[in-house]
Formats: structure tokens, sequence, C-alpha cells
């Protein structure tokens, strides 16, 4: 019975970080270049329940009763890399890749960041910066510098990085990704006046989260009913008389 709560429990909290992770996704739902993370859950090893009550002669025999969830965990935490829909807001430092890749960021540490969100300004010296202040690197492998007054998408040679396995990407607070390993440089189409939107879709994450919610109650309601049975057995069968 101890363990039927243990389960359960289990299933509550692991449904309680689906539920937060959701709740994430919705406050980004608006924010440019913003890829989804979804929760992937693991059970734990199964239990193989056996017993020792056949008895020939006074030879003990094994019968296999079958198996035991010990219920579920949290396994990993992995991006939706795919492409959001690219949206028109006719302002001239904004740019969105129209396919793979990510814009090359760096800042004055030397530090290097990877993004979609291409909300950039031009700092007084002429150098072009995401929001955060990462300067955005050209195919030189410098930061770009505009010198006019018109900023044409034409004259920027975007440094676009790519990588084969993604899952080594890993996210900051600021939207953009940090990798150990160094991607390869692509060419791919960067439209100006664009943005892209998150890959966010509110039908879906309001879809999940009310089957998060149901089988969180479902959970709750097994540990109560089991609470309860353990009430008695211990109240009233357990009682001397």
């Amino acid at each position: 019975m101890l363990r039927g709560i243990y389960t359960a429990a289990s299933g509550m909290i692991s449904r309680q970080i689906q539920s937060e992770n959701l709740s994430n996704n919705i406050s980004n739902i608006n924010t440019p270049g913003y890829k989804k993370q979804k929760v992937v859950l693991k059970s734990f090893e199964e239990l193989l329940i056996q017993n020792k009550d056949k008895y020939v002669g006074e030879r003990c025999f094994k019968r296999n009763v079958g198996t035991m969830e010990l219920g579920v965990g949290v396994d990993d935490t992995v991006v939706d890399f795919s492409q959001g829909v690219l949206e028109k807001t006719d302002r001239n430092l904004d740019f969105a890749i129209d396919g793979k890749g990510f814009f090359t960021l760096v800042d004055d540490n030397g530090n290097v960041r990877y993004t979609r969100d291409g909300r950039f300004v031009v700092d007084e010296e002429g150098y072009l910066k995401n929001i955060f202040g990462y300067k955005v690197l050209g195919t030189d492998q410098e930061p770009i510098k505009i010198n006019s007054k018109e900023v044409n998408v034409n004259n920027i040679n975007f440094l676009i990085t790519d990588f084969d396995d993604k899952t080594q990407l890993k996210k900051d607070v600021n939207n953009m990704f940090l990798s150990q390993s160094q991607g390869k440089s692509i060419n791919s189409n960067v439209k100006q006046g664009y943005l892209e939107k998150s890959n966010v879709d509110a039908i879906d994450v309001i879809t999940e989260m009310i089957s998060i919610m149901r089988s969180f109650e479902s959970n709750q309601k097994v540990i109560q009913v089991l609470d309860e049975t353990l009430g008695k057995t211990v109240n009233d069968i357990g009682s001397i008389r």
C-alpha cells in the first residue's frame, strides 16, 4: 500500500514539473525566436514479484506473480528546434532566418552565444548588437559594424552557425544557446524586416495542460483512497478489542 502511495506521488511530482515547463512555454509565446521545451518522463525499473508459497513435499517452488511499477520520474528536458512563423515587422534592424542555423553572437569577454531572435540594434560605435548587448558576428568571425545610416541585409554577411547534434545546445535565461563544441557555418536565407515568432502553439499547450491536470488529479485521488485505507487498517483492524 505504501508503495502505491509512492508510485502515485511520483506521478504527481512529474506532472507538476511538466506543468511548470508548460507555464514557461506560455510565458514566452510572444518571445521572438523562442523554442519550446518538453519534459521527457521515464519509468523506474519494474520489479518482478514472486512468491514461494508453493510446496511439493518439503521443497519450495517460486512462482512469478507479475511485475510492479515503481512510478515515473523526469528523464530530460528537450528543446523543439522547429521553425516558427516569420512575422513582418518592417523594422530595418529586425532579421529572421528562413531555414536552418542560428545568428552567432559574442560578448566583450569572448563568450559566444547562438540565437534565432533577430531583434538587433546599432550601438554608438556602429556595432550591430542584440538587445542583451551581444555583438553580432559576420562570416569573417568579427563583429559586424554598420558604416552607413541605411541598413541593408544584402550588405551584411551574417555568420549563421548550425549544429549536427542540437541536443548539446544549452539554453540560457536570455533566449540564447551556448555550446561546448564549435558548429559549422552555413548559407541560410536571412530576411530583413521580419522576426521569427515563437514555435509555441497555444492550442497544443492548453490541450496538454488539461491532460496533465487530469493525470495529476487522478494520482491525487489514488493517494487519498490509499491513505484512507491505510488509516482504517491502522485504527480499526490493528486495534485491540
